[in-house]
């Protein structure tokens, strides 16, 4: 990895900091749902209902709503527990690295998510790392449900780049998703596409 004249790492969370494996709440929702899963698939599409929650056009509770009103029986904790099937771990050396970069690079988080995930990982990493949020590894992070903005559109990076005066061209954005990667190269923003079984700590080199 050149980092001659990089100033900022801009990093993504999903299967760059922390694992994931989608398929696990595919699957958990097609076992939850049985037969009617395929239509339940199309109600997901046709409402937009994961990007809508992504950008907090709706909240956790009509997210919820979604999945009961198509299975009466269903008690919350359950969906909570199938949509955070996809979440794995965080290895410890990434937890490292980031702070070891933090000392030499101005560091921010940038990431599609929801409250139910986010709660989540910041559960996880106060009972792994003793970190109160994951936050508290970044100047600041950056979440798509808060913001009511999403990768791969302009908006959400110009925000970082506005609020924090980065320069573009001094600045490293790292994600796993090629469009993301495409919409931050249209602002001039230096990138790598981060593609398994490559890590962070590998491009690094720590």
């Amino acid at each position: 990895m050149q980092l001659e004249g990089i100033q900022n790492i801009i990093f993504d969370l999903g299967d760059v900091i922390i694992n994931i494996h989608p398929n696990n709440a595919i699957q958990g929702f097609r076992d939850m749902f049985s037969h009617s899963f395929p239509e339940l698939e199309k109600d997901l599409e046709k409402e937009k209902v994961l990007t809508k929650y992504e950008t907090g056009e709706i909240t956790t509770n009509d997210f919820i709503s979604f999945f009961q009103t198509r299975n009466k029986k269903l008690r919350k904790e359950e969906i909570i527990t199938v949509w955070n099937s996809m979440l794995l771990d965080i290895p410890e050396a990434r937890i490292q690295l980031i702070k070891k970069l933090s000392k030499q690079y101005r560091v921010f988080l940038l990431s599609n998510t929801n409250e139910i995930h986010l709660n989540f990982i910041n559960n996880y990493v106060a009972n792994q790392f003793q970190l109160a949020a994951i936050d508290n590894l970044f100047e600041q992070a950056y979440y798509s449900h808060e913001m009511g903005l999403r990768k791969p559109n302009a908006p959400i990076f110009k925000t970082i780049i506005e609020e924090h005066q980065l320069i573009p061209e001094e600045t490293l954005f790292i994600d796993d998703t090629e469009e993301h990667i495409i919409g931050a190269k249209k602002l001039n923003l230096k990138t790598f596409h981060l593609l398994k079984p490559t890590t962070i700590n590998d491009i690094f080199q720590c």
